[in-house]
């Protein structure tokens, strides 16, 4: 039974818990520390271990309604759990540079890693690490809305008030109530950048702190980073002072108030990184085996923790107790690579086939990067293993940068050849059809084609989207860690210089200035192979001297990137193999089942849906149309006459406004309305002001050439053959007869 002093105290933690939580919500801003304050703290509470007070208990539910309305989005709090699990792989990757310590049971002390310090918890890690997290992402994504700061602060004020009438309740000490002063300094203090004066403001004001102990946790945190980061100083002064802080916070806690308590256990895993460097032989002691209880119990089994736990078993020489965490891990899908890798070496080192075929059916039943268990502990197996995950390496990222490149090169021609942009938009084609095409635009002499080019121009500027291209690539390149040598990118900046500095042509419309264009071009091509040529000697540079640890950082680094890019690299590309994904490894039917009329039917399904590409381009946003692709469902409801002209639609355009539609073929269009439809009109008479055409008409009248092409119409004309439409509109339509021209000229074969 808790004695009296105990009650007092404990109404009050409760009551500190919730006015420094929903305090933290408002001075932060933050809508992360709002998702954790919710998860971690308020919708965490042991309601049974609460002052049984209705007024209070009532306050909590409508603080609760409120974060619920404003919680975050779930891609924002992704981005947060991976970039932390990012930095807890890294930090224990380094710990361990081969698994032949793991499996010849090698002394990992002296890697003098300690984890939960150096990266924290994810509850305290957002916090230590805000102002990176949020320089890479938008800031107010995370902002707190004004709205939600006015009703937290309505509660806030509440609360104070409730804590008077507890106060009074349970006839605690005053000192054990924090005041709305002592809470914002305290908050404050937690966002100083400064690891000494933040332990000296924390050390100031500990006496008001008995009945929270949050507070002490904290209070050790800094001490023990002061204690690792700070070797000029007294590191064992502020090592005594952590672990006093950190036993304060154990004896006023032992009661807790949190179902499951994030500080609490990274409070205990904390401990256990002081306690490991105090000792001088790897073995468990009962304290340190209680703390590693403590975490697992009071952090829920979060994966996070355990992840930190299962190192720790390692570092103790605790192989089998860090093989069941590992395999949860495994089977949770918590950083399923990296951890079925440490899985596989340590049963390896424990000799548990079973074990090990149970892994490798879950995760890996080619087993190519799981360690291998034939051979045992030898050291060539570790060599071997380590050959062939350095080799899966180079070719992720050949592969990788293959695929970079080929978007770089593709945004680099829409730039310069934008004019041409159609049907082959988004694939690299070979050199000898790209100059094919770009010759036919050229030769032809079109003045139509003269202002698409002139038109194209006049709306970019295409040395500075050059410029920023290039840019972008070099930033892309020297992210990664591979080109950490500033001897490096100066090569890429180099070739850069020698192939491209003086590029700008002023714009013609002429053949002079195509060639010149299609050799700058060339150009920027030679610059992503000399890329892939420095990557290449890296890699070989590499090949002797890379270490597991350094491995895995680089493989990380290009996951990242490759993801930041929406580029999919696969997990394994081991010894030259070709990459297949999903139902690619099963061949497929393709039109030359059909037999001779292949190629013509699939010619004329690339023409269409290509024409149906540039009729959506040209009517984009315009809101009086609506588009119709689905010709013959229309045709199904509408009689139009012989079903000859129906074989020739490829797209219509209903007309809302007036109940008429303008129906689109390969080479003609005309209007339909009513079960009526005009003559036809070809697509190279263009505007004709002569024949009636203006801003917004167009007529349809017959001319005398097309009497053979209409015979075969069946017609009853009214002023069916007349247009009238906005001038937007009748703009839009014209445009689109140039569009379909220059198509027409460049894809001859079509």
């Amino acid at each position: 039974m808790l004695d009296e002093l105990e009650n007092k105290r404990r109404a009050a933690y409760a009551l500190n818990l919730c006015t420094v939580s929903v305090s933290q919500i408002i001075d932060y801003e933050d809508l992360i520390v709002l998702e954790q304050e919710y998860e971690a703290i308020l919708n965490n509470l042991n309601l049974e271990a609460m002052p049984k007070d209705e007024p209070l208990l009532l306050i909590i539910k409508q603080i609760l309604d409120v974060i619920t309305f404003f919680r975050i989005d779930k891609v924002e709090r992704a981005f947060i759990e991976e970039e932390y699990n990012k930095q807890v792989r890294n930090a224990i990757w380094s710990a361990v540079p081969n698994f032949g310590m793991l499996i010849a049971g090698g002394n990992l002390m002296t890697a003098g890693v300690a984890i939960a310090t150096q990266i924290g918890m994810g509850y305290m890690n957002y916090r230590n690490n805000r102002n990176e997290y949020q320089s890479e992402r938008d800031r107010k994504l995370w902002q707190l809305q004004k709205a939600a700061i006015e009703q937290f602060n309505g509660l806030r004020r509440e609360l104070f008030d409730t804590a008077w009438r507890l106060a009074d309740k349970y006839e605690f000490p005053d000192k054990y109530r924090l005041t709305e002063r002592q809470i914002t300094n305290y908050n404050e203090i937690l966002q100083d950048t400064n690891i000494i004066r933040r332990y000296e403001r924390l050390d100031a004001i500990k006496e008001y702190f008995e009945a929270y102990p949050p507070f002490w946790y904290y209070l050790g945190s800094v001490a023990n980073k002061i204690y690792r980061e700070r070797k000029d100083l007294d590191c064992n002064h502020y090592k005594a002072k952590a672990i006093s802080a950190f036993e304060k916070y154990w004896k006023i806690n032992e009661q807790g108030l949190l179902r499951e308590d994030q500080v609490a256990a990274g409070c205990a895993l904390e401990y256990i990184d002081i306690l490991l460097d105090s000792m001088d032989e790897v073995s468990k002691t009962d304290r340190i085996e209680t703390l590693m209880r403590q975490a697992i119990e009071y952090s829920g089994r979060a994966n996070d923790v355990l992840q930190c736990c299962a190192f720790y078993n390692l570092r103790i020489n605790e192989y089998e107790e860090a093989a069941k965490l590992y395999k949860y891990l495994v089977n949770e899908s918590y950083n399923t690579l990296f951890n079925a890798q440490i899985l596989s070496s340590l049963y390896v080192r424990l000799n548990d086939q079973f074990g090990y075929a149970l892994l490798e059916e879950l995760v890996d039943k080619n087993c190519k990067y799981l360690y291998p268990f034939k051979g045992g502990r030898s050291k060539s197996g570790d060599k071997k293993f380590t050959e062939k995950l350095f080799n899966n390496l180079k070719s992720r990222c050949t592969y990788f940068f293959d695929k970079l490149n080929n978007r770089y090169q593709i945004k680099f021609k829409n730039i310069f050849f934008g004019y041409l942009k159609s049907s082959n938009e988004g694939k690299i084609l070979s050199d000898d059809k790209f100059k094919e095409i770009v010759e036919l635009f050229f030769s032809s002499e079109s003045n139509s084609n003269k202002a698409i080019f002139e038109d194209y121009f006049k709306k970019i500027s295409y040395g500075e989207d050059v410029i920023e291209l290039l840019n972008q690539y070099v930033n892309d390149v020297s992210s990664l860690s591979l080109f950490a040598k500033k001897s490096d990118i100066k090569k890429i900046m180099e070739n850069i210089e020698a192939n491209l500095r003086g590029f700008y042509i002023e714009p013609e419309y002429s053949v002079e200035w195509y060639k010149q264009a299609l050799e700058v071009n060339e150009s920027f091509d030679n610059v992503l192979a000399n890329t892939l040529s420095v990557i290449a000697s890296k890699f070989k540079y590499l090949e002797h001297t890379i270490e597991l640890s350094n491995i895995h950082l680089l493989d990380e680094e290009i996951t990242i990137l490759a993801k930041e890019r929406g580029i999919i690299i696969p997990v394994n590309i081991v010894n030259d193999e070709q990459v297949k994904t999903g139902n690619d490894a099963i061949s497929k039917f393709t039109l030359e089942f059909l037999g001779s009329n292949a190629k013509e039917i699939q010619t004329k399904r690339k023409r269409n849906n290509d024409l149906k590409e540039i009729i959506k381009e040209i009517f984009e946003g315009c809101n009086s149309i609506n588009i119709i692709e689905n010709t013959n469902k229309f045709f199904t409801e509408h009689t139009l006459g012989k079903d000859t002209l129906k074989h020739d639609i490829i797209s219509i355009v209903e007309l809302i406004d007036s109940q008429k539609y303008i129906v689109f073929s390969k080479s003609y269009f005309f209007v339909y309305s009513n079960n009526e439809h005009s003559e036809l009109r070809l697509y190279d008479d263009g505007r004709q002001p002569k024949s009636g055409d203006g801003d917004t008409i167009i007529n349809f009248k017959k001319p005398a050439v097309l009497n053979g092409v209409i015979d075969r119409l069946q017609l009853n004309l009214t002023n069916i053959n007349k247009l009238e439409a906005s001038p937007d509109i009748i703009e839009r339509i014209w445009r689109l007869a140039d569009k379909i021209v220059q198509y027409r000229n460049v894809n001859k074969s079509i």
